[in-house]
């Protein structure tokens, strides 16, 4: 178990990605408890000084700390990308790897695209067991394990916009470096990228984590259902009391297109940070 005095939160991003970075860290902030320590690190993919610096103005507002993460992104740059998945979204995959020179023993990942409404002290102390990370099933039940002739105990595949990582655990056994060469020698096979990458190499040694504390699009929106009776329960459980929102899909809530049911909240939080929102965002 963990104590819960500091909590260490990472996420990656570009300068385009800075405002909702913000918005996450603001969230996480003004849910934590007041005595809780939060350690935000940034995976910094050519973040402007400027930006920085509004950064660190809010977060310096809170008990809280931030450091930026300078690394080689040329490493990444022959993988598979997307309009919606960059070559920033791997990053996470290394991220034992990037905190190697700190004592950190564990780390909570979280994309960009997410809210807190509930207090991120919840998760933080999870026995994790013999496994090396938490996350949640992925809502869009599409059976890629499968898909990659993986051979596996479960086909249960994790989204992993939310991760509780055992940097000792990962780093002892190379998942980095494993995942690293998966990506990058069966590119042709990668829907979802990264996620899949990661999946395909740590199916059976993940802690499933209630859907609330990553509430992507397809449940909040009841656009999937899931296969089992508790997992139902628990998408209704997760629409009504979500603890972390995750904007997940193509259509975000910064679009004016976007009918997502937490637009709202996204909109609030992200007006109290440094950096406005610009009419007719696209």
């Amino acid at each position: 178990m963990f104590e819960e005095s500091e909590i260490t939160i990472i996420s990656a991003a570009n300068e385009e990605f800075v405002p909702h970075l913000a918005t996450l860290f603001l969230s996480l902030l003004q849910t934590k408890k007041s005595e809780t320590i939060l350690n935000f690190y940034v995976i910094d993919d050519h973040i402007a000084l400027n930006s920085k610096e509004k950064l660190n103005r809010m977060v310096n507002e809170y008990n809280a700390t931030i450091s930026y993460l300078q690394i080689d992104t040329l490493e990444f740059d022959e993988m598979v990308e997307s309009d919606r998945i960059t070559t920033t979204a791997y990053f996470r995959i290394a991220i034992p790897i990037f905190l190697e020179s700190t004592a950190i023993q564990r780390a909570i990942y979280l994309d960009c695209d997410i809210i807190a409404l509930q207090q991120i002290e919840d998760i933080w102390s999870i026995d994790l067991g013999d496994k090396l990370l938490a996350a949640v099933e992925d809502a869009g039940f599409h059976q890629r394990l499968e898909a990659m002739e993986i051979d596996t105990k479960s086909d249960t595949y994790f989204n992993s916009g939310v991760m509780i990582i055992d940097l000792d655990k990962w780093r002892n056994e190379k998942i980095s470096e494993q995942v690293l060469a998966f990506a990058s020698e069966n590119q042709d096979e990668l829907m979802f990228h990264d996620q899949d990458a990661l999946n395909a190499i740590l199916h059976d040694r993940w802690l499933i984590l209630h859907p609330k504390w990553n509430a992507q699009a397809y449940i909040l929106s009841n656009e999937k259902d899931s296969p089992t009776e508790i997992g139902q329960i628990e998408y209704t459980e997760a629409r009504n009391e979500p603890a972390l929102v995750h904007y997940s899909g193509h259509v975000k809530p910064w679009h004016t297109e976007s009918d997502h049911p937490f637009k709202e909240q996204y909109l609030t939080i992200r007006k109290q940070t440094p950096f406005a929102i610009e009419e007719n965002i696209d």
